[in-house]
């Protein structure tokens, strides 16, 4: 009996030892850690809401006029821009960067996705109006978004290349009289194209708490305000009225309307 005891603990104990074995060898999944070396992250959404405006207008459709609280007649006859490089900043300071996402805004559209992001409490929203570097030297049809790109009315020339891509297309009419008393028949046309790497516009905005919480959707309500891109520009020399030509994004009338451009967005 003494015998049969000793076998039967020997083979038990053998097998105990194979599975151990196969367990400790057996390759396991390999789980990727989500930025912050974290996983199974609870996420939501982020989401843009942007709404176009000329002064405190928002802006129903192309070609109606409206009066600025001072007075002046502004009219929109195009009113698009890329923003790329999102960033959102949590309450403890640290960074959730959706830098892949370009969205282009058009005036008939006023909800954009930005991406899924981490939930928690958030403090302030960061981007770019344009394209980086990179972007703004590709052929559409070398991007797997391309669509967003396929657009010959945010190019300069026939083709996107070699001048790279309109960042900010902004054209329509406007009163250009000194003290803002000409009547809509005398309002004159403006064009503005700002692009080039030299013009890729930082916009942060104001600190404004909000959070996103598990499969939730969470919007940044944003105004553009058009009129802003006159200030400091001198509206009856005729020649302030355009910037259309990659030429032209070098001269001081083009650097005076893209340090206006992070003054167009403001909170709803």
């Amino acid at each position: 009996m003494t015998t049969i005891k000793t076998k039967s603990g020997l083979i038990f104990s053998m097998m105990l030892i194979v599975l151990f074995c196969m367990s400790a060898c057996h390759p396991k999944k390999n789980v990727e850690p989500e930025p912050d070396g974290k996983t199974n992250i609870p996420m939501g959404t982020f989401m843009f809401h942007l709404h176009t405006y000329i002064d405190d207008n928002e802006v129903d459709a192309y070609n109606i006029v409206y009066t600025t609280t001072d007075g002046r007649k502004i009219s929109l006859s195009t009113a698009q821009l890329y923003i790329s490089e999102i960033q959102l900043v949590k309450a403890d300071n640290s960074i959730v960067d959706i830098s892949k996402k370009i969205i282009l805004k058009v005036l008939e559209t006023e909800t954009y996705l930005a991406g899924d992001v981490p939930v928690g409490n958030y403090k302030n929203i960061r981007f770019k109006v344009g394209l980086n570097p990179t972007t703004n030297a590709l052929y559409p049809p070398t991007r797997s978004d391309s669509v967003i790109l396929s657009k010959p009315e945010m190019w300069f020339g026939a083709t996107s290349q070699p001048d790279g891509y309109v960042f900010l297309n902004v054209q329509g009419k406007i009163d250009t009289t000194f003290d803002a008393s000409g009547a809509i028949a005398q309002m004159q046309p403006f064009s503005y194209k700002i692009g080039t790497n030299a013009n890729y516009k930082q916009v942060i905005m104001p600190n404004k708490n909000f959070t996103v919480e598990e499969g939730q959707v969470a919007f940044g309500h944003i105004m553009i305000d058009y009129s802003k891109l006159f200030n400091g520009v001198t509206l009856n020399q005729s020649t302030n009225l355009f910037v259309t030509t990659t030429a032209d994004n070098a001269t001081p009338l083009a650097k005076t309307i893209v340090n206006n451009i992070p003054s167009l967005f403001i909170f709803e």
